[in-house]
């Protein structure tokens, strides 16, 4: 079943582009679309969109009742404080209006499956404060260890795909798959794919051609 999307940003331009962004992939529908939380809240009781993208916060709690997955917020320029107050309230998922095409879609797909998702740059931010990566220059050389399909997997891995789905995408068996991840996790020093995923965002993996 196609992820469903209801978009609420009071920039018709934004809205306009994200729409046409997400309706490049075959499994997303864009359902509705809206400038105010407050006019988005019936079409969201209406559709029961899998995620609401949102930039307006004003109804989120209310919004998170009526979605099968959860809530995107959009931001313009994210800070800490912003960031915290939104998780707080609810939010799966956060992108800055800037987030590239693929950052779009892997957060559609991770908060529709109910996971979360934050933006590279504000993951960035938090796993620099928390200090539970290696930094950068370290995790470059870790990534020039992989193989060209070892980065396709792990750039799937970030998009928040199962096993199961990256050896259907890849042609691959789920054997091999976790053969993979195993030598990905090993490679890049990592404890588990989380943190793989994580170092992946961190490093912009996302927006390179895999």
């Amino acid at each position: 079943m196609p992820a469903s999307v209801l978009l609420i940003d009071d920039e018709v331009l934004v809205r306009r582009g994200f729409r046409l962004a997400l309706e490049e992939a075959a499994d997303v529908v864009v359902v509705g679309e809206t400038a105010r939380a407050a006019d988005g809240l019936p079409l969201a009781q209406r559709h029961r969109p899998h995620v609401v993208i949102t930039a307006d916060v004003t109804e989120l709690a209310r919004l998170r009742t009526c979605v099968g997955g959860g809530v995107i917020v959009l931001a313009a320029e994210g800070t800490d404080e912003q960031l915290h107050r939104v998780l707080t309230d609810g939010a799966r998922g956060f992108l800055l209006k800037r987030s590239s095409h693929e950052e779009l879609l892997a957060a559609v797909y991770a908060v529709a499956r109910g996971h979360a998702y934050l933006c590279a740059e504000m993951t960035g931010r938090l796993l620099d404060r928390f200090e539970i990566l290696p930094p950068p220059e370290e995790a470059d050389r870790g990534l020039g260890l992989l193989s060209e399909r070892e980065r396709q997997v792990l750039v799937r891995m970030a998009r928040g795909r199962s096993n199961d789905e990256i050896a259907r995408e890849l042609y691959l068996t789920c054997a091999t798959v976790k053969s993979h991840v195993s030598h990905i996790l090993a490679k890049l020093g990592q404890p588990n794919r989380m943190h793989a995923a994580l170092l992946a965002q961190r490093l912009g993996l996302l927006s390179r051609t895999a």
